[in-house]
């Protein structure tokens, strides 16, 4: 059956994955973009591809991805975020220390004034990637990416997980995705493993520690497990946090 997906943070990495995934097995997807030209191929060889220019933290730009399109009273099937910063490799510094926290917070006002504003009914599943390195049960990573994680990467984990904290804190449906160390490349046909983790209940379901997976493998595997498969096929996993890893 074909969904409508709106994806925010698909420019690049596993948004970008996870979208083309999505656009080839014939679905309508909508991203939103500060730079629409970095898709512009894309588009112009997918017409079920739609493309709104805007800031993920701006809730009104938000709010106008999260319609079927033709239909505004009615809200998307499935949300897919992965923004993220950069950093500035002479500084170390992240450009935007805030931009999941702040990012999650649009997204949850704009499907809230939709809901309450404009009568929009529908609960789509919200895909969020997070990271590993930020549960409160058990240490989810190598011992050894220990500096990497509470000293290079302090920031960006500082924010995605208050980020997981609005989530978990609303009412909305959805499953966080937690990859370990993402890397560039692929490797074809290495299982992915997963940890599950009950955010809300604080418990530690299933445990698995891994070193790294590609960005590729993420944006395949939530395409495959989160986004293109029934309502019935992730009840198990929402509210709560999967880890996954090589």
């Amino acid at each position: 059956m074909s969904k409508t997906i709106t994806f925010f943070g698909a420019s690049t990495g596993c948004g970008n994955f996870a979208l083309k995934a999505a656009l080839a097995q014939g679905h309508t997807c909508i991203a939103l973009l500060r730079s629409p030209a970095k898709l512009a191929d894309l588009a112009a060889s997918n017409p079920n591809l739609i493309i709104r220019e805007g800031n993920a933290h701006d809730a009104t730009a938000v709010a106008k991805c999260l319609t079927i399109p033709g239909d505004d009273s009615r809200l998307v099937d499935a949300i897919h975020f992965s923004i993220g910063g950069t950093m500035d490799p002479k500084t170390f510094k992240f450009t935007d220390p805030d931009v999941c926290k702040n990012g999650i917070a649009g997204l949850l006002e704009a499907l809230t004034t939709l809901r309450r504003d404009w009568n929009a009914v529908g609960n789509p599943l919200l895909a969020v990637v997070s990271t590993t390195g930020i549960s409160d049960q058990k240490r989810d990573y190598p011992l050894a990416f220990y500096p990497l994680y509470h000293w290079m990467l302090a920031t960006p984990h500082a924010d995605k997980k208050v980020m997981e904290e609005r989530l978990r804190a609303g009412t909305e449906r959805f499953v966080i995705v937690r990859p370990s160390l993402l890397i560039d490349g692929d490797k074809e046909g290495v299982k992915v493993r997963e940890g599950l983790e009950d955010v809300r209940k604080g418990k530690l379901e299933k445990e698995e520690v891994g070193y790294t997976i590609s960005r590729a493998a993420v944006g395949r595997w939530i395409y495959e497990k989160l986004l293109s498969v029934d309502e019935g096929a992730v009840r198990d996993w929402e509210g709560k946090a999967v880890s996954i890893t090589w």
